[in-house]
């Protein structure tokens, strides 16, 4: 009798730990198809996030773009970003950053993420944020866009943000230029820097620049 229980017991035990086996197998092809847990998944992008950067091309001669990086940003999206600067002054001063995000949830989550991001990179607590008199860039191919700038006491130059949701992407911008060295960048350079991006965003994503 006492065969026949431990037989029984070793029994159940076997069939327990093949169903364990099975439940962990499944949530595993879970997690690759999805990405992660209860995420709907995205249809594969036809190109790499890297071909929305930019290059040296749209800058003045003389920048130079910085290797591109992962901005480690709490967003729930593919991202990645490059900075450029140039040697004609410092780079405390005068440089430029591209961020661009691609959200995982498609448009629906980038337009629903920009109003926050907005409240970050637009927050009062960086300076009093205007639309300077020579910048009235205004995008065409963003479905939500904004750009202002602010004066930087402390290093005496002024600091400038472009942000654009372009579908499931948002795209950043950050600009520091120095009034006293209009040679290394100025605004008329910067509203250049933001048709590359738009221009770039229409092409790959199939829309009229202009």
């Amino acid at each position: 009798m006492t065969n026949g229980f431990l037989e029984r017991h070793r029994s159940v035990g076997i069939v327990a730990v093949l169903t364990l086996f099975v439940l962990v197998a499944l949530s595993c092809i879970c997690l690759q198809v999805t990405g992660r847990i209860g995420q709907v998944p995205y249809p594969t992008p036809a190109f790499p996030i890297g071909d929305l950067l930019l290059d040296e091309s749209a800058f003045p001669e003389g920048f130079r773009a910085i290797r591109p990086f992962d901005p480690e940003e709490r967003i729930p999206a593919e991202q990645i970003a490059r900075n450029f600067l140039t040697e004609k002054c410092h780079p405390l001063l005068v440089g430029a950053g591209q961020e661009v995000f691609r959200f995982y949830d498609g448009a629906g989550s980038a337009a629903e993420a920009y109003p926050q991001q907005i409240a970050i990179w637009f927050s009062p607590n960086w300076g009093d944020w205007r639309v300077p008199a020579g910048l009235s860039y205004d995008s065409r191919v963003a479905d939500q866009f904004r750009i202002g700038c602010y004066v930087d006491e402390e290093f005496h130059c002024t600091r400038c943000e472009a942000l654009g949701q372009y579908e499931q992407y948002v795209v950043r911008l950050n600009v520091s230029l120095d009034p006293e060295h209009p040679e290394c960048l100025t605004f008329t350079d910067l509203e250049r820097v933001l048709v590359a991006i738009d221009e770039r965003m229409a092409l790959y994503l199939g829309k009229e620049a202009h």
